[in-house]
């Protein structure tokens, strides 16, 4: 029965690796590559999200895609997975050990057009994460590329501030959504602080996107006596910041035998953003368009209380339970003091 089985995954693997071509481009005058897995029921009425799939250290993009497993959830929801390849196998992430000066965000923007324009891809519905090194390099790319990529996610990948400008991140102009998981007993990347190379712990991590996103809100979850899920949110977003603490758990992508995959909880969190969700809307509780929520805004929301009316009845019922009254109000002047 064990052989039928182990049979049955390789048709499975075979099936889903199926899709899968060898690209080069050519990127500040160098030739460099990344495999595409593509769904087979794409087509002009279904256009498919991308998720980037980075590699770790010292790994490559062949690894990536057999060892993350991604294309297995991925593929069957009609989403499309890029597996890049690093120079050196490796990330530019300002770390020194990462061996590489080269423009790597460039290049991952590259391969995003590249893609864009050959297939057919929902712009709206960009996603990167990563292994180890992918996971600093999807970091980054949350502070360098989030015009493009909408949500990050990080496996056993610690977040590295630019040493030159440690407020780039805050320039961004929107929320960041972010999932990262790793275990505790990680001895490639610390899991507490202080790390090898610099880089913010996993809770340091949590701090700083909490404060970023301002993110008020913590709940926690057990899944089995290893895992524990923390998650931390806002009422008035979707925005979230969600950590898998694995007790025990090692340098790894994180699989069903820890009662969860990391590729099936990733592509979850991912499909719960849209790019346009945080770069066309409005600012919320801003009622009367100025692009800031101040003390105006108390006084149109009160005017459309007493009237019985609003001409934006959805953007006026800022905590969506169907009526406009003092709790609007109250969580109005909430908005305004935390802003």
């Amino acid at each position: 029965m064990k052989i039928f089985y182990t049979l049955f995954l390789l048709i499975i693997n075979i099936f889903n690796y199926a899709f899968c071509e060898w690209y080069t481009i050519s990127h500040d005058g160098i030739l460099r590559n990344y495999y595409l897995s593509i769904p087979s029921d794409m087509n002009s009425d279904n256009p498919a999200p991308l998720i980037i799939n980075l590699h770790g250290y010292g790994g490559n993009a062949t690894q990536q895609l057999y060892y993350s497993e991604m294309n297995e959830y991925a593929l069957e929801q009609n989403i499309a997975v890029v597996y890049p390849q690093g120079l050196n196998n490796s990330w530019n992430v300002y770390t020194y050990w990462d061996t590489n000066n080269f423009d790597d965000v460039g290049f991952i923007n590259e391969i995003i057009e590249e893609i864009i324009s050959n297939y057919n891809i929902d712009s709206d519905r960009i996603y990167a994460c990563g292994m180890s090194n992918g996971g600093y390099m999807s970091y980054r790319l949350a502070c360098d590329l989030s015009d493009k990529i909408v949500a990050f996610g990080s496996v056993t990948g610690n977040f590295m501030l630019n040493p030159a400008n440690v407020s780039d991140c805050s320039e961004q102009g929107r929320e960041i959504p972010i999932i990262h998981l790793h275990g505790t007993y990680d001895n490639i990347v610390n899991y507490y602080s202080p790390t090898f190379d610099g880089s913010l712990s996993v809770q340091e991590s949590i701090d700083y996107w909490r404060e970023f996103n301002n993110l008020t809100h913590e709940n926690i979850e057990t899944i089995n006596n290893f895992v524990e899920i923390y998650t931390y949110s806002k009422e008035v977003s979707n925005t979230k910041f969600i950590h898998y603490k694995v007790y025990g758990g090692g340098h790894e992508w994180f699989k069903n035998n820890w009662g969860f995959h990391s590729s099936e909880e990733l592509i979850k969190f991912f499909l719960n953003y849209k790019l346009t969700d945080f770069i066309d809307s409005p600012i919320h509780g801003d009622l009367n368009g100025d692009n800031i929520i101040n003390v105006s805004d108390i006084i149109l929301l009160i005017d459309y209380i007493l009237n019985f009316s609003s001409p934006d009845f959805n953007s006026a019922d800022l905590n969506n339970d169907g009526e406009l009254n003092i709790l609007d109000i109250t969580l109005l002047i909430m908005l305004i003091l935390s802003d």
